[in-house]
């Protein structure tokens, strides 16, 4: 509805100015004048009578100035006007009257000379409706023919956006509907349907320019030079949208860096770059000029708000920046997280091939031909390895080519030095990898538990080198020693009778009876914390050390050969050891990777000098578990009985009479060892 009114009102204004230019005021104040001039020009007042029919109205009035002695100027705007007319007793300057109110024209006058032309109703200027919601961000006008001028000065005084143009452009008459649009997006409308540029300049003004001369509007109001379109969205940040097919680059650049009014040097001419096709919508300066040079000689450096351009190989535009990481730290990316078995090789401490837990660090490195001992490789080498070979392991191929990194662990920074575009590639990879990284807790209950029950029960019997005396215990374990004096007595009371008399013991003869059972139940419990970063390996060990030793004998020279002697104390360990490796997925599950290792020292070495006996248990489990789950490990259970006994021949086997004549024992155990794990993703 409202629209229908204003269009309305624009054509009532436009009736109202038409028939303004025939107003009786106007062909009155004309009339005025030609009388004031009738005396210097006595052909007005002189009489005509003639009738014309299909006339041009040029012809018309020069044959009417002819014939009276009138001087006239006629505008090249009165041609291919056709009149006509018929007149009686008329005199020239009611003809001339008559013309001007029929058709349009007034008449200047200078000296004796009437210059005719088109009439032109002086403009009045209307209240252009401009509405501008600030919170909302919505701009509405309708522009009818209105002049740039006052349009600019209305939609500032509305919008308290500064909107201007160019010299020479404030007469020009625009015209636009909008309805509840952007700011911008409304502006630059208004610019397209007019034919004419908009620019934001970086203090925030928009200016309405010409065009190019050598350039059209297309229907997005791009720049069109050939096949190179583009637009100028936002001059404060560079931000372009381009549209172009296989043109040359330095033209693409000369173009746009002119438009944007940047300041450039270069070294030599940019020529013979190649060609290039990109369309985008949204892209900054900088970004269309990494893909213009990508692969290319040619690069650039940004420096105090100069842009630098010249060929890749020349120092002057190779740029250095430091790109530091925000959450990865770059040391743990270095190091190798996996070994062949699935976990970290990087520990100080190894298992060996044997189960047994060593330090690698703390031994002594030697040659297997001398005793020489080699020196222990740098931190860096230890650890890391050659630059080559740590940045392999982190980039892929084709994101460090040209570029020299150094590493500075201090700053958790890689410092880079090359091509721009090229820098700008190696800065977006190091974005998609500097994530953060769960930190994962695990909670640990390792719970072993020791049974054991043993029995042994027999007599022993014999003659020592004196008389033995009694003694021992009854409880809570039998073990008795009688001497003869007390086995007389047991035997006189067998044989009270002189019909048996079974005799005597001499005095060193001895009785040993033994009868004992024992049981254990040993149960040990830890509760340990481990904390890893995604993907790194978590340790624990709890046991002890003993050392051997390591005799070296070498023997120097030919002639008179001598030999030296060298002893090493080599450490060996037998603990429980554990280590873990959490990955934590998209989905939040965890998978762990579980290794646990229990070594114990079974006995003595059999030979002099060589490390003692390990018994080792262990296993390995890769699973995946949901956060704050507990995972039960177990399995690790050793069992053991013997039976053993000593005794007479032949006696010894005898049902009953057996416990006489021998010594038994018999002894059972088992030993379990249990792993709760319950891992926790800290956030």
């Amino acid at each position: 509805m409202k629209k229908i009114l204003l269009s309305l009102a624009m054509m009532l204004f436009l009736t109202i100015n038409i028939n303004a230019q025939n107003t009786p005021e106007r062909i009155k104040k004309l009339e005025v004048q030609l009388d004031s001039l009738s005396t210097s020009v006595p052909g007005l007042s002189k009489p005509v009578d003639f009738s014309i029919n299909a006339t041009e109205l040029n012809t018309f009035i020069r044959a009417i100035a002819a014939s009276n002695g009138v001087n006239v100027s006629l505008d090249s705007n009165l041609k291919n006007i056709i009149v006509s007319q018929s007149f009686s007793d008329a005199t020239v300057k009611n003809v001339l009257l008559n013309l001007c109110k029929e058709y349009g024209l007034t008449i200047e006058i200078l000296g004796n000379i009437l210059a005719i032309k088109k009439y032109h109703a002086p403009f009045v200027s209307r209240d252009i409706p401009v509405f501008y919601n600030a919170d909302k961000d919505l701009f509405s006008a309708d522009l009818q023919q209105d002049s740039l001028s006052a349009a600019t000065r209305k939609i500032t005084q509305v919008t308290g956006k500064n909107v201007a143009f160019s010299l020479g452009l404030g007469n020009q008459q625009v015209s636009a509907f909008i309805k509840d649009m952007p700011f911008d997006a409304a502006i630059h409308k208004i610019a397209l349907v007019n034919q004419l540029m908009i620019t934001k300049t970086k203090d925030n003004f928009y200016i309405f320019e010409k065009l190019p001369t050598d350039g059209i509007v297309g229907r997005n109001g791009r720049i069109r030079k050939g096949n190179f379109h583009f637009k100028i969205k936002d001059t404060i940040n560079k931000i372009l949208e381009v549209d172009f097919v296989d043109t040359p680059i330095e033209a693409v650049i000369s173009d746009i860096a002119y438009d944007l009014k940047v300041n450039m040097a270069t070294s030599k001419p940019l020529k013979n770059i190649g060609k290039a096709t990109i369309k985008s919508d949204h892209i900054s300066f900088n970004d269309l000029l990494n893909r213009l040079l990508e692969d290319t000689k040619f690069t650039y450096k940004l420096e105090d708000n100069m842009y630098f351009f010249g060929q890749s190989k020349l120092s002057s535009v190779l740029d250095v920046e430091v790109v530091q990481l925000m959450y990865r730290p770059i040391e743990s990316m270095l190091q190798p997280l996996e070994s062949s078995d699935g976990f970290s090789s990087d520990l100080s401490n190894t298992f060996s091939a044997n189960g047994a837990y060593s330090s690698p660090i703390s031994q002594p490195r030697r040659s297997p031909v001398t005793s020489t001992t080699r020196p222990a490789p740098s931190e860096k080498q230890y650890q890391f390895g050659s630059d080559e070979e740590v940045l392999s392991r982190i980039f892929p191929e084709g994101v460090t080519d040209s570029l020299k990194i150094k590493i500075d662990l201090e700053q958790n920074s890689f410092i880079v030095r090359g091509a721009a575009q090229r820098i700008a590639k190696f800065k977006k990879f190091v974005q998609k990898i500097d994530k953060k990284i769960p930190l994962v807790m695990i909670e640990v209950m390792i719970i072993e538990v020791n049974k054991s029950s043993s029995v042994s029960a027999g007599i022993e019997l014999g003659i020592g080198d004196k008389p033995t005396s009694d003694g021992g215990t009854l409880f809570s374990g039998t073990n008795v020693t009688l001497g003869a004096n007390s086995i007389n007595r047991i035997i006189q009371g067998l044989g009270g009778t002189e019909s048996l008399n079974i005799g005597r013991v001499v005095p060193n003869f001895y009785a040993k009876i033994h009868a004992m059972e024992t049981n254990g139940d040993l149960k040990i419990k830890s509760t340990p914390r481990l904390t890893a970063l995604n993907g790194h390996v978590a340790a624990m060990s709890n046991g002890q050390r003993t050392y051997y030793t390591q005799t070296l004998v070498n023997t120097f020279g030919v002639q008179n050969p001598q030999t030296s002697e060298f002893t090493n104390y080599i450490p060996i360990d037998a603990n429980l050891s554990i280590k873990i490796r959490p990955i934590v997925s998209g989905d939040g599950n965890i998978t762990l990777s579980i290794d646990v290792v229990q070594s114990s020292f079974s006995s003595e070495p059999t030979t002099e000098g060589a490390p003692p006996n390990i018994d080792t248990r262990r296993f390995n489990s890769t699973l995946k578990v949901r956060d704050k789950d507990v995972v039960v490990l177990g399995g690790l259970e050793v069992n053991s009985k013997s039976n053993s006994g000593s005794g007479v021949p032949f006696l010894a086997r005898i049902p009953v009479i057996k416990w006489l004549f021998s010594k038994r024992v018999r002894t059972a155990s088992n030993a379990k060892l249990s792993v709760l794990i319950r891992p926790t993703v800290v956030k």
